[in-house]
């Protein structure tokens, strides 16, 4: 009976520092999370000559693993969605109109410069630090909405933004590389003001 006892307290004598281990690595994990994401800091809109535009800041923060990614080499992308819904007392506010911005962010080794590419215009931005490409990303002036003459005068409209921060999808055998940094996909809440 002596020997059960002993054998019992020689297997549980590890247990201990494991779960404090495992404790310890995944509240630094969930730290690690909280520090990244993406919030939209400020938003507004404004009518200039007949047509809505978009104002907004943004932040971007990045974990250790997009951060890894994109030394990697991989592009990391951006998508900015602009949702125009119609308001209604009491059922679902019906979507009326969409619209995507979406950027790729990319490291570029030799030359140690972080490229920036605005997927909608086709233009391209060097940085020479994360830091003022994600700031460049983030602050949207003067993004054209809708031409209000698409809209009735006798509704109300909100507008709903979200942004989201991803690996760019890579096809073929580079594809796989995906499923190493699949963890870290950063979205923000949404947020909506009337228009």
């Amino acid at each position: 009976m002596m020997r059960r006892a002993e054998r019992w307290s020689d297997t549980t004598g590890w247990r201990l520092p494991v779960v404090v281990l495992f404790v310890a690595l995944l509240l630094q994990a969930t730290a690690a999370r909280a520090n990244a994401g993406i919030e939209v800091r400020d938003a507004d809109t404004q009518l200039v000559d007949g047509v809505w535009f978009l104002d907004a800041d943004i932040s971007y923060a990045l974990n250790e693993t997009a951060l890894e990614a994109l030394a990697s080499g991989l592009e990391l992308k951006i998508e900015l969605t602009i949702r125009l819904t119609q308001w209604r007392r009491l059922a679902w506010d019906p979507e009326f109109a969409e619209l995507k911005q979406r950027y790729t962010l990319q490291f570029h080794a030799l030359t140690e410069r972080y490229i920036l590419r605005n997927l909608n215009s086709g233009e391209e931005a060097t940085f020479g630090s994360l830091e003022a490409a994600l700031n460049e990303a983030g602050t949207v002036r003067g993004l054209p909405v809708i031409d209000d003459a698409l809209l009735n005068p006798d509704k109300r409209y909100h507008v709903n933004l979200r942004t989201v921060m991803d690996i760019k999808e890579l096809g073929g055998p580079l594809g796989l590389l995906r499923l190493f940094w699949n963890d870290w996909r950063s979205e923000s809440d949404w947020i909506r003001w009337r228009l």
